[in-house]
């Protein structure tokens, strides 16, 4: 059995009911994709979102050339009260490491995901929302202080043009105050990329060839700078038995040294696992947790590398873990009750368990669709409710696309044979 035939065996399917990617049709007619839609719209924000940095880049250097010359102009003002004012709104401007941070704008070249140091996208994530709820309550506490100099009693006692001087001084400050908050608003925006990519990944192996091979052929227009899009389409690779084309990509985007380094470091530990090379994934992997170990989609692929491992109660674990995580939990229980009904024949109480997490699963879901109802079919039958497993599949095969309803054909043909 092929590694990648273990790894559905075990995590996201069952032996007896689904099968290698080389087992389902490729000349099928798959319907308009809703995940095609999802990923040209993510490349096309992607673009949009590099646009902003460049008009931010550009903001910063106006606003630069601006500080200079009030600050030249603001010299001439013999008013000691003004000039202490102003001097203590500088103060307060460079308390906030305001200079530091925009000057990372106005250096750094273009690049979102694919630039800045290598924090973790989890912790870096984190970090990015609590440090922006710190900042904005000292931006808007500075944004008060610029409007009472603007009302000052010193200020009004200046003449027109010392007057024009310290407003526009001031004005500038307040600008300058907004582009940081722009710019932090960016970074964080940054960092959600990742996980916007990552469901139309097909994380839980349920796409056919075409669907498959669909969302690589828009993947492949990415922008370069993309490296969210590069790691959805690692997965995509490695799920399409592309292996030695996924290993390439995901080391190119190790040598980045992004953001999201320890995703990309366990994805290549998964890689070499499918290849058998366990004593390099196990480093991998090591690496990886070393950099982000709480990281939920890095627990998501640690799940998957057990599982290719036949380390059923590893993948166990990591999946009731993700259970917790709203994102995650309705892919985390359809794949835990594949596990348990990948354990029903030896463990007919794994039946039980399972029906429990598909229904979980299915009550989280606004609208079933055919893979939910497919999911649903297993576990009963796991459960040795086959007419509950018949009516599930029904369901399913009414939604599903030609290559899909092969797949409940395939499913319901086990269930014969093992009659």
């Amino acid at each position: 059995m092929s590694t990648h035939a273990r790894l559905c065996r075990i995590l996201f399917s069952c032996a007896l009911i689904l099968h290698p990617l080389s087992a389902i049709a490729q000349d099928s007619v798959s319907k308009p994709s809703k995940t095609i839609a999802a990923l040209e719209k993510l490349q096309q924000e992607f673009v949009q979102h590099l646009e902003k940095e460049v008009q931010m880049q550009d903001k910063y250097q106006e606003l630069e050339s601006k500080l200079k010359k009030t600050e030249n102009e603001l010299q001439r003002i013999n008013t000691q009260g003004m000039q202490q004012q102003m001097a203590a709104l500088q103060s307060a401007m460079q308390s906030m490491q305001m200079n530091a941070n925009l000057q990372v704008l106005a250096t750094r070249g273009t690049g979102g995901n694919n630039s800045g140091d290598s924090t973790n996208t989890n912790n870096a994530s984190n970090n990015a929302i609590r440090d922006f709820a710190q900042m904005q309550l000292m931006q808007n506490r500075f944004l008060q202080n610029l409007d009472n100099a603007m009302r000052a009693n010193q200020l009004q006692q200046l003449d027109a043009n010392a007057q024009a001087v310290v407003r526009s001084r001031i004005q500038t400050m307040e600008e300058t105050v907004k582009l940081q908050q722009a710019w932090m608003q960016w970074q964080s925006e940054s960092l959600q990329f990742y996980s916007r990519y990552w469901p139309h990944s097909d994380p839980e192996k349920r796409f056919t060839a075409n669907e498959l091979d669909a969302a690589l052929g828009v993947l492949d227009k990415r922008h370069e700078k993309d490296v969210a899009a590069k790691l959805a389409a690692v997965n995509l690779l490695a799920n399409s038995e592309k292996l030695p084309e996924a290993l390439a990509l995901v080391n190119e985007l190790i040598e980045l040294q992004t953001q999201l380094q320890g995703i990309a470091m366990m994805e290549k530990a998964k890689i070499l696992a499918l290849q058998d090379k366990d004593k390099e994934s196990k480093q991998a992997m090591q690496a990886a947790i070393k950099l982000d170990k709480e990281n939920p989609y890095l627990r998501w692929t640690r799940a998957e590398i057990a599982a290719i491992q036949d380390q059923d109660s590893i993948a166990e674990t990591e999946l009731k873990f993700l259970t917790t995580k709203k994102q995650f939990e309705v892919v985390a229980r359809r794949s835990l009750a594949l596990v348990h009904s990948a354990r029903s024949k030896k463990s007919p109480g794994e039946g039980k368990r399972a029906i429990k997490e598909a229904t979980l699963a299915m009550e989280l879901e606004t609208i079933p669709d055919w893979y939910s109802h497919y999911v649903m079919a297993t576990a009963f039958a796991a459960g040795r409710d086959l007419d509950s497993a018949k009516e599930s599949i029904e369901k399913a095969e009414a939604l599903a696309d030609d290559a899909q309803r092969e797949r409940c054909e395939k499913l319901k043909a086990a269930w014969e044979q093992a009659k």
